[in-house]
This record gives structure tokens, C-alpha cells and sequence, in this order.
């Protein structure tokens, strides 16, 4: 009888702890240059990745801060999002690591604006037609114009925060139409 008890408590301890770190990922501050209101409203997955991305930004590499970071997030692959998983090193894949497989709705990021926003980048490095990254990014993303703030908002922190020049600019030019863009 002993060890049921035991068995019985050990998934409510264990339920708490995830709880607790999900509920310390949240009163963690805002990554810098993101608005609260954008971190509120992104899931786990797009605050792993914005985290670390802010992270890495300032120096920070060691695979235990992913590793606790996924747990706080309830990221289910956080190795997915890896390009180095060496314990001090450990590093995110920038935009174009990723593969096209990596970003379509069967991933747990791909369901997700931000792995919309890597495909306009990716796009936009390709030298497709500006317009057509726009619209491919508008028909991407359910309700674009209300989530046009949280767009831009991310698209400017990449802007600011992605390793690759390339990137940083690309990431620029998406948002330079986002934030001019008028209803009609």
C-alpha cells in the first residue's frame, strides 16, 4: 500500500514543478525590445525561440538554459529548434537552418506566426517579389490585419536580435510595409 501512495504522488509533484516553471517563465521579464502585449499573446513555442534568440544575443550558450527554458514553455521539441545541442555551446537555429518541413502546420512551431514570419524571410533571401512575400505572409497568417501589431512587433525584435545581416535586414523589410500598410 505504501507504494501506491507514493506512485499517487509523484505525477502531482511532478505536475507542480512544470507548473511552477511555466509560472516563473511568465514573470520573467519581457525579452528587450518586445512589447508585453506580443509576449502575452505568443505561444510557448514562439517565446522559446524569442527568448533564446535575446539569450544568445547577449552572450548566453549553454544548452541548460534551452533545456529549462523548453521545460518552462511546454515545448515539446525544443531540439527541433537546435542547431547545436553541445552542452556549451549550445545554439538556435537561425531562420534559414530551419527546413521547409521544419515550418509547415505538422510542427509545433509551424502552426505558428513566427514560422510564417521564417518563411517571408526565407523568401524575401530569395529574391522572390517583395509583393508576393507580402501576400504570402497576409493569406498565411488568419486575421493578419488584427495581428499585425504582434507581426510587426516580432518581425522588428528578429530585425534586432538575428545573427545573420542577411537576415536582420530582410527581417527589416518585411516590417517597413507591415507598418505602412493602410486599411482599405
Amino acid at each position: 500500500m505504501p507504494c501506491v501512495r507514493a506512485a499517487r504522488a509523484r505525477p502531482r509533484w511532478s505536475t507542480s514543478i512544470v507548473e511552477q516553471a511555466a509560472e516563473t517563465a511568465d514573470g520573467l521579464p519581457v525579452p528587450e525590445r518586445l512589447e508585453r502585449k506580443t509576449w502575452q499573446a505568443i505561444s510557448g513555442i514562439q517565446r522559446f525561440y524569442l527568448r533564446m534568440l535575446d539569450m544568445e544575443t547577449s552572450g548566453a550558450s549553454k544548452l541548460d538554459n534551452d533545456q529549462s527554458f523548453a521545460k518552462a514553455f511546454r515545448v515539446d521539441d525544443d531540439a527541433a529548434m537546435m542547431a547545436s545541442t553541445n552542452p556549451n555551446a549550445g545554439r538556435l537555429k537561425a531562420v534559414t537552418e530551419f527546413e521547409p518541413r521544419d515550418l509547415t502546420d505538422r510542427t509545433e512551431l509551424g502552426a505558428t506566426p513566427l514560422a510564417a514570419l521564417f518563411i517571408a524571410i526565407r523568401e524575401f533571401l530569395a529574391d522572390k517579389d517583395p509583393e508576393i512575400v507580402m501576400a504570402n505572409l497576409r493569406d498565411a497568417i488568419p486575421d493578419d490585419l488584427h495581428r499585425r501589431p504582434l507581426l510587426i512587433d516580432m518581425t522588428a525584435f528578429i530585425a534586432a536580435k538575428a545573427r545573420g545581416l542577411g537576415i536582420r535586414r530582410a527581417a527589416e523589410a518585411i516590417a517597413k510595409p507591415m507598418r505602412n500598410q493602410r486599411l482599405q
